[in-house]
């Protein structure tokens, strides 16, 4: 930590001391001025002369006494003067680190991350700061920021194995998977002996559903490093990704008993158990996490569905309260709030509940959108989806680093060397809360006969999981276009929400709200029952309606 040094004997600090010295004498000037005009200056008319009191004597002499021991004091520097402001330390970014590094053993993932954030503020060129404070943003579902932040750091250290495992990490809980295991296996050549190099490529494997891969790294990296949390943890999730739920608990709790202060163990451990239908450890575990981390809004969702499995749904109606409350914008708990209050024929408080389960979801969703490209499409095919004639591309930037309320695509040609497309360029902006994007080209070239020009958003897919397009885009003759056109419902909610929504609006004689929700089903399904049950039940209400 670095401090501003203490006063010295230079030319400059001894002007300092003389005016403190100055100022100290100035003050007891005017004290002794004001009590000579106590004692002798009284007005000069007066009814009758009051006598002094020896009382009122004493105390001014004893105030006089003060000043001169303090003047005193100042000249010999053992009391500062009032008058010159106190030097105070400047926080280093060492000691950010050194706060981050205590509030990670007290399980306050985003007190350390915003402690990482403070210290990259002051010292931007230091690599070490990037690599953990990216592994806590992908705990904590900031999973675009930890790529972003982890890509920082390989740039930053190409050859720093760390750098390139957490890159690694982030890709995966992005969900860019073949990108993840690419990153893992550059970490292991770099230093085959990181343990967490081959743990994050475990994880990897297991998410390609390469079991024999994803076991075979697990257990290489806890030979290399049995004290490490995330070999433990990934080795749980390797096991519990091939349902092996017992084992995988087993691996959870040693690497609790490393690190007993992390929440999400703790809530993985929690959902182990509750599959094999142990409700009364898993409560236990949901517990441990909400102590650790009572703004969890995932904690508290985690304990109230679970009571809501055992039935208890007044109980379970409080914790999932917490969580909206923790979290204004988790929709899985106001998904599973709309089922509680459903379960209880609460149709008007399920409605409430089941529409911004569903909007959050597609918001979520539309926060994952990497890239947006155009494509010529030819008018008569008959299969669906992009060609691989891809035209332009761009990929998607946050405008702001809070949040990925709006994205921003820039367009550019696919092929800079054709002259064809030397002066197209473009952009694309989405507002992910409420799904509407303005596309606008210029300098496009009119595409042949039969062909269209049609963009596609990656990372982001329709209700049915095909590729998010746009439907034709018509250009002008001069090469320009701009359209402001919207995603709707997007691949996110559960189609749950969707079909149960409809049959609340059902029940409450509202069929027109009904149908959308219904048809929202039957695209993620097209052969849902409990869809075409609710279309059934509409249908015989309109005939029988007067």
């Amino acid at each position: 930590m670095e401090f501003i040094p203490g006063y010295s004997t230079t030319t400059n600090e001894q002007s300092n001391l003389d005016l403190r010295r100055e100022n100290a004498i100035i003050a007891l000037q005017s004290q002794s001025r004001k009590a000579i005009h106590q004692m002798y200056l009284e007005p000069t008319i007066q009814r009758k002369k009051r006598r002094s009191s020896p009382l009122r004597v004493m105390f001014l002499l004893m105030l006089i006494s003060a000043g001169v021991y303090v003047y005193a004091m100042i000249q010999q520097e053992e009391i500062e003067s009032p008058f010159v402001p106190t030097p105070t330390p400047t926080r280093s970014a060492l000691s950010y680190a050194a706060e981050a590094e205590e509030l990670y053993l007290q399980g306050k993932l985003a007190e350390v991350i915003a402690a990482y954030k403070q210290a990259i503020a002051l010292d931007p060129d230091d690599v070490l700061l990037y690599i953990p404070m990216a592994r806590l943003l992908a705990l904590e579902g900031q999973t675009v920021e930890a790529v972003r932040r982890a890509q920082q750091a390989t740039e930053m250290a190409p050859e720093n194995a760390r750098a390139w495992a957490v890159l690694g990490m982030a890709y995966d809980w992005n969900g860019d998977i073949p990108e993840a295991i690419d990153a893992c296996k550059r970490a292991i050549e770099l230093d085959p002996t990181y343990a967490e190099g081959y743990a994050y490529l475990a994880e990897a494997y297991a998410d390609a559903i390469r079991w024999g891969d994803a076991v075979e790294a697990a257990q290489t990296a806890l030979q290399l490093d049995n004290r490490s949390v995330d070999a433990h943890r990934n080795y749980g999730y390797v096991l519990e990704i091939q349902g092996n739920y017992w084992l995988a608990v087993e691996e959870y709790e040693r690497a609790l008993a490393i690190h007993p202060n992390l929440a999400y163990i703790h809530i993985t451990v929690g959902r182990n158990y509750r599959r094999l239908g142990d409700f009364e450890a898993a409560v236990k575990s949901f517990q441990r996490a909400t102590e650790i981390n009572p703004d969890s809004a995932v904690a508290f969702s985690e304990l109230g569905s679970t009571y809501q499995e055992m039935g208890e749904f007044e109980r379970a109606e409080t914790y999932l309260k917490q969580a909206t409350e923790a979290d204004p914008h988790f929709g899985p708990a106001f998904g599973y709030l709309a089922i509680n209050y459903w379960s209880r024929r609460n149709y008007e408080s399920a409605i409430e509940n089941f529409e911004p389960a569903i909007e959050l979801s597609c918001i979520a969703a539309r926060q994952k959108a990497d890239r947006f490209y155009i494509t010529l499409e030819e008018l008569d095919k008959e299969t669906p989806g992009p060609s691989t004639e891809i035209v332009m591309r761009g990929e998607f930037v946050a405008t702001s680093t809070d949040n990925r309320d709006t994205l921003r695509a820039t367009m550019k040609p696919t092929d800079e060397y054709d002259e064809t497309w030397a002066n197209a360029r473009g952009t694309v902006t989405l507002h992910t809360r409420t799904g509407k994007y303005t596309i606008t080209l210029a300098g496009m070239p009119r595409p042949k006969y039969n062909q269209a020009y049609v963009g596609w958003f990656e990372g982001v897919n329709a209700l049915s999981g095909d590729p998010l397009g746009t439907g034709l885009l018509r250009v002008q003759s001069d090469g320009g276009m701009e359209t402001q056109l919207e995603t709707g419902w997007v691949e996110g909610p559960r189609i749950e929400y969707f079909y149960t929504l409809g049959l609340a609006y059902f029940y409450k004689a509202e069929c027109e709200k009904s149908y959308p929700l219904f048809d929202a089903a039957l695209q993620i399904d097209p052969e849902e029952t409990n869809a075409l049950e609710g279309i059934r039940l509409c249908q015989e209400a309109e005939a029988e309606s007067p």
